[in-house]
């Protein structure tokens, strides 16, 4: 019996638990088409389904291919993203009932997403099959977000599992309302936090554990192999690569093995970088946005920022301080369209605990100690990431005074790189009763945002 107990009180197995119960009740109760870009996702996926590895051009505007029974109900339902609009429930059933009648094709509009088909593995192959079997295309939506929930659940139950140390800050984490409204809609924001979250885990262990007296050849594989794919889902995190500097050189057979594994991985990956971003800087096909403002080209814009990049930096910073209460509340929080979020208490206290999970612990977990050295790489691996993050949406938006359209969810990912700053070696607390805290908190988070969101759709 205290076996069964200890397996179902593990970190891992918590999250597993809380995750798929909420999880579950978010894809159900989050009206189709209403987290943030989720009509762009599925319509992506939608075109690789027909072989179609980018988009579609028809006169001029980029676009894909789609049955007519989607387009209503994407017509229908997009009308309530921006909008305090209440969605009757009724038509919900209504549009459940919908065939899909995919021969009955129409030419819909969209601004194409640059993401790979690793960002929606294996969703789209799961929306090929049914494809295949005439699965009605609400169910479509509801079973999509159903695997990219089954997808993040997988990736952080192992992340959690296999760090050696700061557990219930991964689990806390992992928890966020943003994070598990996100992972429960059709959207890349799973899949990416998930590897970011095991490749942020696993480099602990290479870096600390102590079961871990010399690295194979394997394990750098395995954690080359989770940095790429994390540049290949979102390259703006690729400057995660600099936790490598974590990892003792000792650890290694050889300073030449060390050192050379990390320049044959930065060539690999600047190659493969390089030419996604061509590929993507050189795509045909305007979205109504860039249309109707003529904006520049993407290498037109780069041209302009390394013609000053100390006015660019300036730009960066000033844009930053200028967003900073919109990305305090919303990279734990969002809902209906990027419009509403938790309350300003609610906000405060997951700050407050989120900085307490770091100094939780267990008899099970030795406190690394992090050197100046190590919360250098924290830091400048950060403040990169924040930059390709700004820098990618301005070469979309092109906004002055400042860069808008950054969202909170976008700095998720990173906030382990934040919150590990402030681990002590000697401040740590095995106390048990801020676990449960822990867990109660983000319960009553997770039910908030649940209310939150059947008072604003319903």
């Amino acid at each position: 019996m205290s076996n069964i107990k200890n397996t179902l009180f593990k970190c891992e197995n918590l999250f597993l638990i809380f995750c798929l119960f909420w999880g579950i009740v978010f894809l159900l109760v989050n009206p189709p088409f209403q987290a943030p870009d989720e009509s762009g996702h599925f319509f992506k996926m939608w075109g690789y389904t027909q072989g179609t590895l980018r988009h579609t051009i028809k006169d001029g505007w980029s676009g894909v291919e789609l049955p007519e029974s989607i387009s209503k109900i994407y017509n229908f339902y997009s009308q309530y993203v921006y909008s305090n609009k209440k969605i009757p429930l009724i038509e919900t059933v209504k549009y459940s009932k919908l065939p899909l009648k995919k021969d009955d094709k129409i030419f819909v509009k969209f601004g194409a997403t640059s993401y790979t088909p690793l960002s929606y593995f294996p969703s789209f192959i799961v929306l090929w099959i049914m494809k295949l079997l005439n699965i009605k295309p609400l169910f479509m939506m509801y079973i999509l977000r159903f695997c990219s929930l089954l997808v993040y659940m997988a990736l952080t139950y192992y992340a959690i599992r296999l760090t050696p140390c700061k557990k219930w800050m991964f689990l806390f984490l992992a928890l966020l309302p943003i994070n598990v409204y996100q992972a429960a809609a059709i959207s890349t924001d799973g899949i990416t936090l998930g590897f970011v979250m095991l490749f942020c885990a696993n480099t602990l262990k290479l870096a600390f554990s102590e079961s871990v007296v010399k690295i194979n050849r394997k394990q750098i594989l395995i954690w080359d192999i989770l940095i790429t794919c994390i540049g290949i889902l979102k390259f703006a995190y690729f400057p995660l690569v600099l936790l490598y500097f974590l990892i003792p050189k000792t650890k290694f057979e050889s300073s030449k093995l060390y050192y050379g594994n990390f320049a044959v991985l930065i060539l690999v990956n600047f190659c493969l970088l390089t030419c996604f971003l061509m590929g993507v800087m050189g795509a045909k096909g305007l979205n109504e946005y860039s249309f109707k403002n003529k904006l520049l080209s993407s290498f037109e814009m780069i041209k302009k920022i390394l013609a000053a990049p100390f006015n660019y930096i300036l730009l960066v910073i000033k844009s930053s301080l200028y967003l900073k209460k919109f990305l305090y509340y919303n990279v734990v929080s969002s809902v209906g369209g990027n419009l509403v979020m938790i309350p300003p208490f609610a906000a405060h206290l997951t700050w407050f605990l989120m900085f307490l999970s770091v100094f939780c612990g267990n008899q099970s977990e030795k406190n690394p100690y992090f050197s100046l050295n190590n919360k250098a790489v924290f830091v400048i691996a950060f403040l990169l990431c924040h930059v390709l993050i700004m820098t990618s949406v301005y070469l979309i938006y092109q906004t002055t005074p400042y860069i808008v359209g950054i969202q909170g969810r976008y700095l998720t990912p990173l906030l382990p790189l934040l919150l590990l700053l402030f681990s002590f070696k000697k401040v740590q607390t095995e106390n048990k009763v801020i676990p449960a805290i822990l867990l109660l908190a983000a319960q009553f988070l997770l039910f908030m945002t649940f209310i939150i969101i059947i008072v604003y759709y319903y």
